[in-house]
């Protein structure tokens, strides 16, 4: 009789949103020490040394890796016969040019002790999980992953949302403006920017000097946006002045905004 454990992954990002979990490996383990670790500090990240992934090693009992939707499914090798479980996350980051993955991040989710329940010959574990925003910043901020979310919807009932639109994300600046990125808007108008710090903390005197040095005191880009057509259609563009705003001057780490055309 075979062992399963499936489920699913998100993370909170922001008051009611959440993002699912792609692509990070879950690694099981078999618990051989009474201790409690860290994964019982439930907001605090507490990421594995090498050193206590080696050790860790020889309890693996599988691994596999979540799907666009967060969802997993591992098989467990014959050796478990029941007992005590650890689950480990493995989240990288993402290069934004070759969209590898680097610098893997590993800590403990849970320590559990699972309740099987038989499915025709084989007996199944099901634990879904929702990381909370203090746990989920701690991952963000190591690989210094900032994002702005937003609505694109219609200026003329400012309800009907706008799919396909291209939204460029720009940081003014007092030499050259940065480009942080673009996102298409999806069938809800929705549409995500993901960048990092060094996106707008260039000058030009970059990479010998930047913004971090401290030219300026200011933690955040100051935003304004271009939205144009899959055509290439100009649609919406703000001034630059407008990054230069109270509410677009220095936004935070996640910043979420509803625009109209």
């Amino acid at each position: 009789m075979g062992y399963t454990i499936k489920g699913n992954l998100r993370a909170n990002l922001h008051i009611d949103l959440y993002e699912t979990l792609d692509n990070v490996q879950v690694r099981v383990y078999r618990v051989m020490s009474a201790l409690k670790g860290a994964q019982d500090l439930k907001n605090q990240l507490y990421k594995l040394t090498a050193e206590m992934i080696e050790q860790k090693s020889e309890n693996l009992l599988g691994t596999g890796f979540t799907d666009a939707d967060g969802n997993y499914t591992i098989d467990i090798c014959d050796a478990y016969k029941e007992g005590e479980i650890e689950i480990d996350l493995v989240v990288s980051d993402i290069n934004s040019i070759t969209r590898e993955k680097q610098n893997p991040v590993q800590f403990t989710a849970r320590r559990l002790n699972p309740i099987w329940r038989k499915v025709n010959q084989n007996k199944e574990f099901s634990w879904n999980y929702s990381f909370s925003f203090q746990f989920w910043d701690q991952i963000r901020r190591s690989f210094d992953i900032w994002t702005i979310v937003g609505n694109i919807k219609s200026a003329v009932d400012k309800q009907t949302p706008v799919a396909g639109a291209i939204v460029s994300a720009i940081d003014v600046d007092w030499i050259k403006d940065d480009f942080l990125g673009r996102a298409v808007s999806n069938r809800n108008g929705k549409f995500r920017i993901d960048y990092k710090s060094i996106d707008f903390k260039q000058t030009y005197l970059s990479p010998l000097i930047s913004i971090e040095t401290p030219i300026s005191s200011f933690p955040g880009p100051g935003v304004y946006f271009k939205i144009t057509s899959s055509d290439g259609i100009l649609l919406y563009e703000e001034h630059r002045s407008v990054g230069k705003t109270q509410e677009r001057r220095n936004i935070p780490r996640f910043f979420n905004i509803d625009l109209y055309i």
